[in-house]
Formats: C-alpha cells, structure tokens, sequence
C-alpha cells in the first residue's frame, strides 16, 4: 500500500500518464457540468418563455374573438337606425315634414333609442348626423351641444364620403367635445367610433349613424383576459396610433419599437423586442374589424424570474456533482495506478539482461519505461500483425456489421403487429402472405452470413421485407421490377444486398412516411462488367453536399464505424469482388435517389471474382 502511494505521488508530480488523465478527466466532467447547467437554465427558459407565448396566443385569440362579437352586436343598432323610416325622412332634405309628423317621428327614434341603451353595454353613445344639419344621439340631444358644428369635423366627413361604398367605417379615435362640460363622464374623452352611412331612397348618401364605443369597457376585457399582472394588452391601428390601452395617457399616441412592422406582415406571432427602456415578449393578433391589432407585452425579465428556483437548485447540484466528481477521480486514479506502478517494478526487474532496447522518448515517464523493455519485441511482432490479423479483423467486423444489419426486434415486433390487424380484420390472404413473407425473411437471415447468393434470392428477400412494409404504409408504396434479361438472376452477390438498400430508401428518402405517389423502382440489368442492380425511389432526394459526405462514408468506411447500411454493403462487396465493384449513388433533391450496384459475372457456386 505505502508503494502504491508513494509511486502516485511521484506520478502526480512529474508529467505522466496518470496526473494527465487524472486532470483531463477532472476538466472535462467540469466543463459538461457547465455546459449542461448553461443548456438547461437556457432550455427552462426557453421552455418557460413558449409556454406563456402559447398562453398569450390562446388569450390574444379569445380577446380577439371577445371584441368581435362586442362589436358586431354594437353594429345592430346602427344597421336599425341607418335602415329606419323616421331616420330617412328626418335626414332627407328634399322631404316636407309637418310639425305633427316629425313629432311622430322622434318618438320612433326615441323608442329604438331606448332599447339600444338598455341592451348595449359596448357602445357609449350613438350620434344620429345628417348633411340637412339633423341632431340626435340616445337620449335625444340632452347631452349635446346644440351648436355644435358636426358637419365640419373630419370624422363625420370620412362617415359620409359619398366616395366610400363600404357598410361599416371605422373612423378611429376623435375627442367628445360635442357634449355639455357637465357630461363629465364624456366631455372631452377619447371616443373610437365605427358609422355606417344613410341612405335616402335613392341610394344618396344624406347622412350617418355612429356609434362611440366605450374604450374603458374594452380594455376591462383585456384587461380579464390577461395572462398575469404584469402583462398588458392593447390595441393598435394601422397607423401605429394607440386606440385601447389601460394607460389613458397613452391612448392616442404614436407606438414606435424595433420589430412593430411584423404585426403588419401577418395575422399573428410573436417575438423579442425593447421599448420603454425593458426587453419585452410582443405577442399579437389581428381583430376581425380590418385596421385594428391586439398587442400582448410580458417583460423577459418576468418569465426569467420563473426559472430562479430551478436555477437555484441546478447551482447546488453542480456543486455536489463536482465534488463527487473529484472524489471519484481520486479513487479511479489510485485504482489504475496501483496495477501500473507493480507492472513497471516486474518488469524492471525482469527485463534489464535479457532484452537490447534502443532508448527513445515518449513523453510520459511511464510509457518511457514500457517502451524500453518492450521495443523490440514490437518491432519483431509489428509486421505479423498487420499481415495476419488486419485483414481477419476488417473481415470479422464486416460480417458482425451484417449480421447487424439483419432482422432487428423493433422491425418483427411492428410486423407482428400488422400480423395481428390482418387477423383481427379477417384479411385472411394477407395474413397469410404476411406470415410466409416474415418467415423468408427469417429464413435468409439465418443462413451463413458469408455466403454467395444468386440475385434471385436476394431480389424474392426485397419483395418479402416490402410486402411487409407495405402492409404498414397501407400500400402507399409503389414498387416496379423490370429485368429485361431472366439470366441476370443467375448472378451470385453477398447476401444481405438490396434490402439494407430499400431500407435506406424508406427511412431517409420517404422519411418513414411515404406519400400517396411514393414508388421504389428495382431495375436488375447486364452490363460490361457483369451485372448492375438500380435502386430508385422518388423521395426527398440528397443536396451535393449530403451526396458528398455520404461518397466520403463509402470511400471510407472507418470514418463512421457506426454505419451498418450503405457502407456495410459497399465494404462486404469489395472484400468479396474487389475495389472496381460496389455501390455508385446519383441524386437530385426533391426529385429521386438512385442506388447502383455493381456486381461482377458469377453464376457458379460460392464463385467469387476477385481484383
């Protein structure tokens, strides 16, 4: 023990292996720590950050739909009043009306007035304005100043434009200086007013009902339907002019921030932006009413202050991780030191007269060491072993990346599913086939996995695993054959060829969901060389970068070791042929990808031709 340790000090003080690794192991777990504390603080937020904009979409949507349905209710009453007999013939300036008739005819305004000012809570007041110089609102001018000049004001015009052959007019925001000064809750308020033209029986414009809606009742809506204290809905028109918003003293003024020309661009969405000195979340939605938008502001720092507690608790557990870390990187580097430091006294004892070594340096005191004794026996075994284990080594890993590559428990359970839906349907033919399909495949893919094929074979394999996996894609896979010659059949290739290629096809050129004019094509023709075997299917194709990469794997199989499909089958192909056959690739994006496979003339058994 006391050798044990005395040989890890000496390992820590000087430049070894061990303090290397120990230090290495010891910043890189403290760097994934960190990174890991960063990434989830930043996923939380992020996280935090989309749920309240999911919120805010579905209170944006609801207020929007709220102050819809308000404002067309408030549209009825200015339907009746714009539509009504005694209105007409009161605004009519060409009609005679006796004292008696008109009379009769404020009493049927002041009825329909009546129940408007009963049944519509949204609508603060309705100016009943013709160009005769007509006057009346719903409590038959009471409130007004009957001096007033409402034929001058640019609000009544725009009501009146005989230009304009649209129903409703939003007219925007004016100032209710219209009403006597002891009107307090009117007098000079900031009124938004929609008006909808009179007629006469001619169809001329004589004058106009408009209705000022009260902007403290909308934005109590609003204010209902907020998502937090801390968040404000208001409205904008296409002016970027306030129409609606819980600070009177900002209804009115212009709205100016970095990103406001978005809520123009579309119906709705959402994004970061800073006004009034805070980085605010902007969320928005169009009204149904045209020219006028919902906005929704969250400070960040709000939904940030949510993640504090996990940011807390995420702090702590760091600190523990980091120390737990350090203590097992203590035991781990006693362990292994202990077993190198005995190695290194054996064989200095063992090696001093019986081996000649020429000294070298390589960096850490203990391969230095090692190095001494065991050089010349490496350069003695050096050459035997790339000579007769690197060939068997690149053979076996072949033929475990096939057998890989074979029938996996995810694809068997999924097809006893589809087994078991035929059955349960009484699809009694396709159970049937399904089952003799899933037995070849079970078959072929437990024969020798190094043996030769006939082409024939591996082309009935493809329409096994096809037919199942058009049993789970409801057929929506169109699969064609064409072998102009039979004899090409007769070809013998490694096993386990063309499926890895349709499987390919399926998940990265269909993406696992196959569309309606899907189709895989499986073209087997003669050629100089021997036989060439063209897979095509018209799926989302590769960009030349894709295309590039993927040339790169086949060319290099050790670069991706993990690779068991187009690779597996290019390298076993070449082992067993040669370098001039394997798989060639053409693609173009979003039109198709072909997989060419070139096999050389082998019809004999287990007969092979080798470059």
């Amino acid at each position: 023990m006391a050798l044990s340790l005395q040989f890890l000090l000496r390992s820590l003080l000087c430049n070894s292996v061990i303090r290397t690794t120990l230090f290495s192991y010891l910043s890189l777990n403290l760097l994934l720590l960190f990174l890991l504390g960063y990434l989830t603080i930043r996923d939380s937020t992020a996280g935090i950050t989309k749920e309240v904009t999911d919120s805010g979409y579905k209170v944006m949507e609801q207020a929007a739909l709220g102050f819809g349905f308000n404002l067309e209710e408030a549209k009825r009453p200015l339907v009746q009043l714009a539509g009504n007999y005694s209105v007409i013939s009161l605004m009519n300036p060409t009609l005679e009306i006796g004292y008696a008739q008109r009379i009769q005819h404020e009493r049927n305004i002041s009825d329909l007035a009546y129940g408007v000012s009963n049944f519509q809570s949204l609508i603060s007041d309705i100016l009943i304005l013709g160009k005769n110089g007509y006057i009346n609102n719903l409590d038959g001018r009471k409130s007004l100043k009957w001096d007033y000049r409402f034929s001058e004001q640019p609000w009544f015009k725009a009501a009146v434009d005989a230009k304009s052959n649209r129903g409703f007019i939003t007219l925007g925001l004016h100032k209710q200086n219209y009403y006597l000064e002891n009107i307090y809750s009117k007098y000079n308020q900031t009124a938004l007013s929609i008006a909808i033209p009179v007629k006469d029986y001619y169809g001329k414009t004589i004058g106009a009902a408009i209705a000022n809606l009260d902007l403290k009742k909308i934005n109590r809506q609003f204010e209902l339907s907020s998502y937090q204290n801390n968040e404000s809905i208001f409205m904008v028109d296409d002016n970027q002019t306030i129409i609606v918003h819980k600070d009177e003293d900002s209804i009115g003024k212009r709205l100016d921030f970095s990103g406001i020309e978005r809520i123009y661009r579309s119906d709705s969405g959402s994004f970061v932006s800073r006004f009034d000195g805070v980085e605010q979340l902007v969320i928005f939605h169009s009204t149904s009413e045209k020219g006028l938008h919902l906005i929704s502001t969250v400070p960040m720092s709000v939904i940030r202050s949510q993640a504090d507690p996990l940011r807390a608790n995420l702090i702590g557990t760091l600190y523990l991780c980091l120390c737990l870390n350090a203590l097992i990187s203590i035991i781990i580097t006693v362990r292994i030191s202990r077993p190198i430091g005995k190695l290194l006294h054996t064989l200095d004892n063992m090696g001093e007269d019986s081996l000649y070594v020429i000294s070298k340096n390589y960096k850490y005191s203990e391969l230095n060491l090692i190095g001494e004794k065991f050089k010349e026996l490496v350069g003695r075994t050096q050459l035997l072993v790339k000579q007769n284990f690197l060939s068997t080594i690149a053979m076996k890993e072949a033929e475990l990346k096939s057998l890989q590559s074979q029938i996996n428990p995810h694809f068997l359970f999924n097809t006893l599913q589809a087994l078991q839906t035929e059955i349960v349907c009484g699809n009694t033919d396709d159970s049937n086939r399904l089952v003799l399909s899933l037995g070849g495949l079970l078959r072929y893919s437990m024969k020798q996995s190094a043996e030769l094929v006939p082409l024939e074979r591996e082309l009935q394999n493809v329409k096994d695993y096809l037919f199942i996996m058009n049993i789970k894609y409801d057929n929506r896979i169109e699969v064609q054959y064409d072998i102009p010659n039979p004899a090409v059949l007769h070809y013998r290739t490694v096993k386990l060829t063309l499926q890895p290629i349709v499987e390919n096809a399926i998940i990265h050129g269909f993406l696992e969901n196959p569309e309606e004019n899907a189709r895989i094509r499986i073209r087997l023709l003669q050629v100089s060389k021997g036989a060439m075997v063209e897979v095509e299917d018209t799926g989302c194709g590769m960009s030349r970068e894709s295309k590039r990469r993927l040339v790169e794997r086949l060319r290099n199989p050790e670069a991706s070791p993990e690779s068991i499909g187009l690779s597996n089958v290019n390298q076993r192909i070449q082992l067993k042929f040669g370098s001039g056959y394997g798989i060639r690739i053409r693609s173009r994006p979003g039109l198709y990808t072909r997989i060419y496979v070139i096999l050389p003339k082998s019809e004999g058994e287990g007969d092979a031709v080798s470059e």
